[in-house]
């Protein structure tokens, strides 16, 4: 079995890196800072520092559109700010894989190779929550899975590096608890500010 998997992976390889495939797909890595909070937890403000980091791989659909598919991990949550009446701390890291659909603009034919210099894209991205923490240990409850959409954008000052700005935001509740006979959804969301590089 191992044996057919060497070669499987090696086939795979080749033909990313050939001539024919690198016209259409390109991949690489991102970093990102984030600021994030969670609606429900009766805290207020992007007081979560935390951090991305992953891979993506992007097929050319048209000259000025792709489709993005990554792979990473973040690091999200909530915290409470200085001037709270309350103390919460909610860590959350998730692996994540996000599909976006994106739009290039605004061309750059004065390098030695064409690129676009800015892009908007947007989607979603399916998370599953491998470890967390709280004040209380109420995270021991949380939803394990994660399901967001994301809008954004970003600008590139060369065919290989760029920098990038996107909202991140659950479609699904974190955890559910009642508050006066009223239910209360956890959401989270951040913003996530970032570099991104091609390495193919």
């Amino acid at each position: 079995m191992r044996f057919h998997i060497d070669h499987f992976c090696f086939a795979v390889l080749v033909f990313a890196l050939s001539p024919a495939c690198a016209q259409r797909f390109s991949a690489g890595l991102q970093f990102a800072g984030n600021l994030s909070q969670i609606d429900g937890d009766d805290v207020y403000g992007f007081n979560k520092a935390g951090y991305g980091a992953g891979g993506f791989v992007s097929a050319k659909l048209s000259r000025s559109t792709a489709l993005e598919v990554g792979l990473g991990y973040s690091l999200r949550g909530s915290r409470s700010g200085k001037h709270e009446a309350i103390l919460v701390e909610i860590d959350l890291h998730y692996f994540e894989v996000p599909v976006l659909f994106v739009v290039h603009d605004w061309p750059n034919r004065k390098e030695e190779k064409e690129y676009y210099q800015m892009e908007f894209f947007g989607g979603i991205a399916l998370g599953r929550l491998i470890s967390s923490s709280s004040l209380t240990g109420v995270d021991k409850d949380f939803n394990k899975t994660d399901v967001s959409w994301i809008l954004g954008a970003g600008y590139h000052w060369s065919p290989r590096w760029g920098g990038f700005l996107k909202y991140t935001r659950a479609l699904n509740s974190l955890y559910r608890y009642s508050k006066g006979g009223v239910p209360v959804d956890l959401t989270g969301y951040f913003l996530s500010l970032g570099l991104k590089v091609k390495i193919l």
